[in-house]
């Protein structure tokens, strides 16, 4: 027995196909965030 009570969580396949998206879409507002706050900036000026 581990003291404390040791527990390991995966993501089943769904969730792991789900994180893939989800960072890719991390990676495109970072990478796009200065552009598209510009944008905001001229349209709400």
């Amino acid at each position: 027995m581990v003291t404390p009570p040791h527990v390991e969580y995966s993501l089943t396949p769904l969730g792991e196909q789900v994180s893939e998206k989800v960072a890719a879409q991390a990676d495109w507002i970072e990478l796009n965030l200065p552009e598209v706050l510009a944008v905001w900036d001229e349209c709400t000026a």
